[in-house]
């Protein structure tokens, strides 16, 4: 057992960033958000407070920590979408233009709540905690 836990803390205890403060479930969202939509060049994304599993302490980020926030193998999903189209909790309150197209994107799990409307996310991207675990290291400092 301790061989395997010694092959895990090797690939999972690996500084990636610093948070300058703690940060609560809520506010980890719209950082993953944040990561998918760089991850995908979308407009916007949507990143659902149940897949959000803890939250960040103050201090250095390790690999381990982005696991425990985000444990499940989700896949960013992205596609194009009039703005009328846009279910209301991925806009968050943002005003855009019913008749604009934009590229929403969100995981998969949530696509397949959507229905037809995530069935429309047709563009495959990275996995939510390979985006995000990107996303902490060329970010470095989370504030």
């Amino acid at each position: 057992v301790e061989a395997f836990e010694a092959k895990v803390r090797a690939l999972v205890d690996v500084p990636i960033g610093v948070a300058e403060r703690s940060f609560d479930r809520r506010e980890l969202a719209a950082l993953i958000e944040t990561a998918m939509t760089e991850a995908t060049g979308a407009d916007l994304a949507y990143m659902n407070l149940g897949g959000v599993r803890d939250g960040l302490a103050k201090g250095t980020v390790l690999v381990r920590h982005i696991w425990n926030i985000m444990p499940f193998d989700n896949v960013i999903v992205y596609g194009s979408l009039k703005g009328s189209e846009i279910p209301a909790e991925a806009l968050r309150g943002r005003s855009i233009d019913p008749e604009g197209r934009y590229i929403l994107a969100t995981n998969n799990f949530v696509a397949e709540q959507w229905g037809e409307i995530g069935s429309r996310l047709d563009r495959q991207g990275p996995d939510v905690r390979e985006a995000l675990i990107d996303w902490v290291k060329r970010t470095k400092v989370l504030r």
